[in-house]
């Protein structure tokens, strides 16, 4: 009996030792936890582009100088502005060819070019392609706390190379260096070690559980988790999604590890590409062109800012768009008097060319009495009016105007005539039929409300008209037609 209890006893313990052996091997193997809210954005999701070259001749390819390149459709668009490369197939000798992008045909099939290719391009062994590098965040939350000297890896998938050309598997790497990758907290990426397709940021620090870690990917600088010095590497997959606007959907594995190289939490996080969607808006060219009277007795200086004509209407009519009134004319000034017989126009140009407008003023001919064929003198190239003679004309004043033309001394300030031979005097010119006088003119725009130059006057033009009779003129109504034309430089 004491043997049966004996050997009873013995197998219980043994049986009990295994259990205890078991359950202890069943806790060292437990699964790692996985990673809270994990996600990774992309600060752009565009696809590369890149098509092997499909011209033909002889032999087949794009020729040096071409304007535009044949390629095969694989879904890559190229976009305008674009800045393109072709190279070898193969990777190895990279054609001299910087090119950038005017357009792509809606077939995919022709990429024309805002410049032309400086070498040959061989048909299927050159590729056309544009690299589009985007800066990675990627934002975790610990559960298992990292000790120092733990590990974070990113894996991209693929092959992940190191060569500046896009890939159709995986993100390329395009020696990305380890100080373009940092942390938040910066502990987490004390140090960085980079082996394509895995990046390894090293601790430094205890990671507690809770923790939320971001780490940035083609970035040098960060604050709180925000990247404030980019420095963008990663190239983009090419699309491999063959329906347009369905994303291409890339994973990355996340893991934390021991000092042991133990992983501790792990998680896998999934990011897209897809294409860019083109946003296009047409802006019609425009252009107004308003003249408008201008009231007597009003100083011309007032009007507007870049005219210093100081000159007052008082001819006692207010003129308006169509007509201008002279009234009864005075006999001439002597050269230290003031001219007594002017009226104006405000001739206000607006329109969103690029490259500003003009203002040209032709005539249907000299201020004629049409009666007896009598006309007041003018003369095209603008001069001040002379003393005792009868003598007419327009005088241009504002920002826009050409002050060695219109002005003496090359200043804006001027009077017809003024006391003081020093002073700046107005000069009056009259056009011909086939003759203009250039009125206005200004390179740059747009002009009009909102616009830089506003505040300088530009656009805003008045135009004097003036006139004195002598014992030459008989009496009668003297008249003339002027036509103004507003040219925009779009």
């Amino acid at each position: 009996m004491s043997l049966s209890y004996s050997s009873s006893l013995k197998m219980s313990l043994i049986i009990s030792g295994i259990f205890f052996v078991l359950f202890f091997l069943a806790v060292g193997k437990s699964d790692a936890a996985s990673l809270s809210s994990a996600s990774a954005t992309l600060t752009t999701s565009r696809p590369s582009a890149s098509s092997p070259i499909n011209n033909g001749g002889s032999p087949p390819g794009a020729a040096a100088g071409s304007g535009q390149l044949t390629i095969f459709n694989n879904s890559s668009r190229f976009l305008a502005s674009d800045s393109a490369k072709t190279i070898r197939a193969t990777g190895t000798a990279i054609t001299n060819n910087n090119l950038i992008i005017a357009s792509q045909s809606a077939d995919l099939l022709t990429v024309y070019l805002g410049n032309t290719t400086t070498t040959f391009a061989a048909r299927g062994a050159d590729v056309l392609f544009v690299p589009i590098t985007a800066m990675h965040s990627i934002k975790f939350t610990v559960n298992t706390e990292i000790p120092s000297g733990g590990k974070i890896t990113l894996t991209y998938p693929g092959t992940a190379n190191n060569t500046a050309s896009p890939s159709a598997t995986t993100f390329a790497f395009n020696n990305l260096q380890t100080g373009s990758v940092v942390s938040n907290p910066a502990s987490g990426c004390n140090s960085v070690s980079i082996s394509a397709p895995t990046i390894t940021c090293t601790t430094n620090a205890i990671i507690t559980a809770g923790t939320t870690v971001t780490v940035l990917v083609g970035c040098s600088a960060q604050s709180g988790g925000s990247c404030t010095t980019q420095v963008p590497t990663l190239i983009n997959p090419t699309k491999s999604n063959s329906t347009a606007g369905a994303a291409d959907i890339w994973k990355i594995g996340i893991q934390t590890l021991d000092s042991g190289d133990i992983v501790l939490d792990d998680s896998t996080i999934a990011i897209g590409t897809v294409e860019s969607v083109t946003v296009r808006a047409t802006i019609d060219p425009s252009l107004t062109f308003t003249i408008a009277g201008v009231a007597n007795g009003v100083t011309l200086s007032s009007l507007y800012t870049g005219c210093g004509q100081l000159d007052t209407t008082n001819t006692g009519i207010t003129s308006t768009a169509t007509d201008i009134s002279l009234g009864s004319l005075s006999v001439p000034p002597g050269i230290n008097s003031t001219l007594s017989n002017i009226a104006a126009q405000t001739l206000v140009v607006t329109t969103n060319g690029a490259n500003g407008y003009s203002i040209t003023a032709t005539s249907s001919g000299q201020l004629r009495n049409v009666a007896t064929g009598f006309a007041i003198t003018s003369t095209l190239v603008p001069q001040a009016f002379p003393a005792s003679t009868n003598f007419f004309g327009i005088h241009a004043c504002g920002t826009d105007t050409d002050l060695i033309r219109w002005t003496s001394n090359i200043v804006s300030a001027c009077n017809t005539q003024v006391t003081g031979s020093s002073d700046p005097i107005c000069r009056y010119g009259w056009p011909t039929q086939t003759s203009p006088i250039l009125i206005a003119q200004r390179s740059t725009g747009p002009i009009g409300a909102g616009s830089a130059c506003i505040a300088s006057g530009c656009g805003q033009n008045v135009v004097s008209y003036a006139a004195t009779q002598d014992v030459t003129l008989p009496p009668g109504i003297y008249q003339s037609v002027v036509t103004y034309v507003a040219t925009p430089s779009f």
